[in-house]
């Protein structure tokens, strides 16, 4: 996929070399990548960037487009630019002559990829699992109190940590850290800042090499019993984390909005087609319901209260009012 010096470039790469002359990206790895959107307050990555057909899409904010897009987009919300302006510009970046060379795609055999992906796997494996134990009942650091006082400010309890198996990395700014688990297999790790300035613009820590969209995290079709004939959906480790704490063991988060083919896949595969939709409580939660809908699952919305945003602004009280109307839907649902 590279291009030779005088041949014309692939549209991924017209793409990726915008991306690179614009901070975006420092080299390409993967076909599909996500950043953050330079298009509106995007704290974390919601733009979705294709090098195989050179179109970004920004679940966020909706702009979409190819190179030439994105260019003519950000010259004209950051310098103000006019349209022939931008043209001379975007042609500019794509000849390479403006200070930045045309970035290369990292192309791997098949085996080669797999290795590294083993690799990283152990790498993740083992850094989790060599942290120090931690019973939160009993914290014996300052480190594990201050997390412990932290979750139990955002309404969370010490049982609850030690369900989850939360660690402390003993490293600013990303201290606390969970597994993540699918169906009871480890899948690498993500860890939480408590630093609200950290937070502000990103809030999670991946294990390098960790991917998303191929991990539901939580449990399901594994219960024998009613539970799995469906599924609670949430999209952050949190929320699936508030939501164990009540009681609700049949709860799957999709870091994210919208469930992957992959996420989707792994439900069928378990015969689970009823999903309770507690994406949350705003414009992209509904989206995600919708899209839900769209993937012909049996989808019942949860009955937030108004003005909760999602799992992790309630209460055992509220909860329960909210769970009991939204359990009396999906019965009547499901009979329907």
């Amino acid at each position: 996929m590279n291009a030779s010096k005088g041949e014309s470039l692939t549209p991924g790469q017209e793409l990726a070399s915008v991306l690179l002359y614009y901070g975006m990206i420092d080299h390409v790895e993967s076909r599909v990548e996500k950043i953050v959107c330079p298009f509106h307050a995007d704290r974390n990555p919601s733009m979705k960037v294709d090098f195989d057909s050179g179109d970004f899409y920004c679940f966020g904010c909706g702009a979409r487009g190819n190179a030439k897009d994105f260019a003519k987009r950000y010259e004209k919300l950051n310098r103000s630019l006019d349209d022939l302006e931008c043209e001379v510009k975007y042609r500019r970046i794509i000849k390479g002559t403006d200070k930045h060379e045309v970035p290369k795609f990292i192309d791997r055999p098949p085996e080669a990829t797999r290795r590294l992906q083993r690799s990283l796997y152990d790498e993740a494996y083992m850094y989790y699992h060599g942290l120090r134990t931690v019973d939160w009942k009993s914290p014996q650091y300052s480190e594990e109190l201050e997390m412990l006082e932290y979750m139990e400010s955002r309404g969370f309890k010490a049982e609850t940590l030690n369900d989850a198996k939360a660690k402390v990395t003993y490293r600013d700014p990303y201290q606390l850290i969970f597994p993540v688990m699918d169906n009871g297999k480890f899948k690498g790790w993500v860890s939480r800042t408590s630093d609200p300035e950290v937070a502000s613009y990103r809030k999670y820590l991946y294990n390098t090499g960790f991917k998303k969209a191929l991990c539901l995290v939580g449990n399901y079709g594994c219960f024998g019993n009613e539970l799995d004939t469906y599924v609670v959906v949430v999209e952050g480790y949190m929320d699936r984390l508030k939501l164990l704490q009540f009681g609700v063991k049949n709860v799957v988060a999709l870091f994210g909005w919208k469930m992957s083919q992959n996420q989707e896949q792994k439900l069928r595969d378990c015969g689970i087609i009823n999903i309770v939709s507690a994406l949350d409580n705003d414009e992209c939660g509904r989206k995600g319901t919708a899209w839900l809908r769209e993937k012909k699952f049996n989808v019942t919305r949860f009955c937030y209260l108004k003005g909760i945003k999602d799992p992790g602004d309630m209460d055992a009280r509220n909860f329960k009012k909210m769970l009991a109307k939204t359990m009396q839907e999906y019965r009547q649902n499901v009979r329907s």
